[in-house]
């Protein structure tokens, strides 16, 4: 299958007349992606649903590289805005031309999603799509003003990630239903897996990333990545007032935040339960998503894939970066 979505990937690119120089950033950032060991998530996702919703993973085809592409062009704007994973190819070329690249990819999601030939099919995708990207950029834009804050609740964090994150899973596994014809009931109950899984993946992410200072900027910027927010909700007195000067540090020094202070975040971290905390987060929404999967009126065969590929890993599993 990774060899059927690389060769429509590349039908499409082939269709697109871009120049040379495009075409080579483009299959430079794909190989990111062919390097890892589940390669093309998005586009697997969408054929998943669409095979466990009783379709043809074939069929869903289109769907898939569009969320591929979209997918890819959406964590270039990240990288560019968040200036971090400076080792990724779209990050080794002026940011302008990052964001040039970006953009196309974007329209090439578009693109791929032409091949589908029912016009109210196609709307259909479309509309999911084009929701997706409105929630995601509005929830990034917002993400960026809470940068500027010194505390949001987490309250206002799960809903941030639930209209960022969330989004995607939620669009890949909306679409893979849509496209298999599955009513509007199970296409809402695919769409809400998505959504669960799509949280899970960034407080797995939140929690790995909170203190990796050599390749994320997250602390550094102010970003209020989970352990952060629920540090800021429970630290009081004279605690609260040494995590916030570690924040200034941290924002004043950037790169070269000093490893005192980078030892006194890890062990307040430790001492306060943030990856306890992460870990129990991701646990609940790790349940409910397992519900609405085992909630979908198809045979239980049909699930296998899907249930295999988003793993339901126990909360045990997540790396307690925080806890290190």
């Amino acid at each position: 299958m990774d060899q059927t979505i690389t060769a429509k990937i590349e039908e499409i690119l082939t269709r697109a007349k871009l120049s040379p120089e495009m075409l080579n950033i483009i299959h430079d950032s794909f190989q990111v992606d062919l390097r890892k060991e589940e390669p093309y998530r998005w586009a697997h996702l969408t054929l998943m649903s669409c095979e466990c919703a009783n379709g043809a993973a074939a069929d869903a085809l289109p769907g898939a590289v569009a969320m591929e592409f979209f997918a890819l062009a959406a964590d270039i704007y990240d990288d560019v805005q968040d200036q971090d994973n400076d080792e990724l190819p779209w990050r080794k070329i002026a940011n302008a031309n990052a964001v040039n690249l970006a953009t196309c990819l974007l329209t090439l999601s578009y693109e791929a999603l032409t091949d589908i030939a029912d016009p109210k099919l196609f709307r259909a995708v479309s509309m999911a799509l084009n929701r997706t990207g409105t929630r995601a950029i509005d929830a990034q834009f917002v993400e960026f003003l809470y940068d500027s804050n010194e505390k949001i609740t987490l309250d206002e964090y799960f809903d941030l990630i639930k209209r960022k994150s969330g989004s995607l899973t939620t669009c890949a596994c909306e679409i893979g239903a849509l496209i298999s014809g599955a009513s509007a009931q199970a296409v809402r109950q695919f769409a809400q897996l998505g959504e669960h899984w799509g949280i899970m993946c960034q407080i797995k992410n939140d929690l790995n990333d909170f203190l990796d200072f050599e390749r994320k900027r997250d602390f550094m910027n102010n970003r209020k990545t989970l352990p952060y927010v629920y540090l800021l909700s429970v630290l009081t007195g004279e605690s609260a007032a040494q995590f916030m000067e570690l924040t200034r540090s941290a924002r004043r020094e950037g790169r070269q935040f000093k490893q005192e202070g980078r030892e006194a975040l890890r062990k307040m971290a430790a001492e306060e339960g943030a990856g306890h905390y992460c870990k129990v987060m991701y646990e609940m929404f790790r349940q409910e998503a397992e519900k609405v999967l085992n909630d979908i009126a198809v045979p239980e065969e049909r699930k296998g894939k899907l249930r295999r590929m988003i793993g339901f890993a126990p909360a045990d599993k997540v790396n307690e970066t925080a806890q290190a």
